[in-house]
């Protein structure tokens, strides 16, 4: 399979805009390229020798996504540059927001990200390590070995970052878990690891779905399943969750909302995210229609993630 890589040129106001709407379309995830943070780390002397020079248009950056190459890749455009244009006319700060796009390979694609994605430690106790460095961990840490592939999700990104901070908190042994739009399987890994009993992957895209089982297997948690499945239904029949999570986006999650009754236990917690700061309202509104509540929410820069459980089981 081959990629779009999307690149529009933007300003520093107009990057978050221009990364939710690439998120919206389908990308799992954008890389922003600030020349300001080259300056940045030259006059920190950060590193022991570069030759780069200091950037002299700091007004400008990049940002980047990929795009599968399939039969909805030219919708996608034409929706991101009438996207973009609708931004201009609301006379949001995007600068040019020129757009433009080339072809990569998986491979290549691959190795693109490879230059960007390190070893992080994110919450009390996981870190995630791509599978080409080395990492010696302290006694009290759980290490992910993951290589995002053509599915990212590596925990730099804010959405996955709260999810795995949350999952520290909420995962305890004899848990099961599902976890709708799984990516590169980075969830479902952390709650296995974090003593969750039973966890099943799931995502629409068979790409991520083969992504998830390569990195499962590299983690060796055996008790980690991955299925292709639009939301939930690959579990009918299957016992319901304690633990839900869905690190996707606000449309999908109201969605999903029709099929928790089906597939969240009594007294289960739904752990949303992928939800950027204005279409929080419209992911509560959804929640008390169908009968659930809010009951917790963070914050990271524009995106925001919820514990979400039933209103009927909060009055037992």
């Amino acid at each position: 399979m081959r990629w779009a890589r999307v690149s529009v040129v933007t300003t520093h106001e107009g990057a978050d805009l221009i990364g939710n709407i690439l998120m919206e379309l389908g990308a799992a995830g954008t890389e922003i390229d600030d020349p300001s943070l080259v300056n940045e780390y030259i006059d920190a002397g950060l590193w022991d020798y570069t030759d780069l020079p200091r950037a002299e248009d700091t007004d400008t950056v990049t940002v980047r996504a990929y795009l599968p190459e399939d039969e909805r890749l030219e919708g996608s455009l034409l929706t991101l540059a009438e996207r973009v244009e609708n931004l201009r006319r609301a006379a949001a700060a995007i600068g040019a927001a020129a757009i433009s796009h080339t072809f990569v390979a998986d491979e290549d694609w691959a190795e693109t990200w490879k230059a960007y994605i390190h070893t992080e430690k994110i919450g009390e106790h996981i870190v995630v390590r791509p599978t080409w460095e080395e990492y010696s961990p302290a006694a009290d840490e759980i290490v992910i070995d993951l290589d995002p592939g053509a599915a990212f999700g590596t925990g730099a990104h804010a959405t996955t970052a709260m999810c795995l901070r949350w999952l520290e908190r909420i995962v305890s042994p004899s848990l099961r878990v599902y976890d709708v739009g799984c990516g590169s399987g980075i969830l479902s890994i952390a709650a296995s690891k974090l003593g969750a009993d039973d966890v099943v992957a799931m995502d629409y895209d068979p790409v991520a779905v083969a992504v998830a089982e390569e990195n499962i297997r590299q983690n060796a948690v055996s008790n980690v399943r991955v299925l292709q499945s639009d939301l939930l239904t690959a579990c009918a029949g299957m016992p319901p969750a304690q633990i839900i999570i869905a690190n996707i986006i606000a449309d999908i999650i109201i969605r999903l909302f029709g099929q928790l009754d089906r597939h969240l236990a009594p007294g289960g917690t739904l752990l949303a995210s992928g939800i950027i700061d204005d279409r929080i309202v419209d992911v509560e509104r959804a929640a008390a229609e169908h009968g659930f509540v809010v009951l917790d929410i963070t914050r990271e820069k524009e995106w925001a993630a919820m514990i979400i459980r039933r209103s009927a089981d909060l009055a037992d």
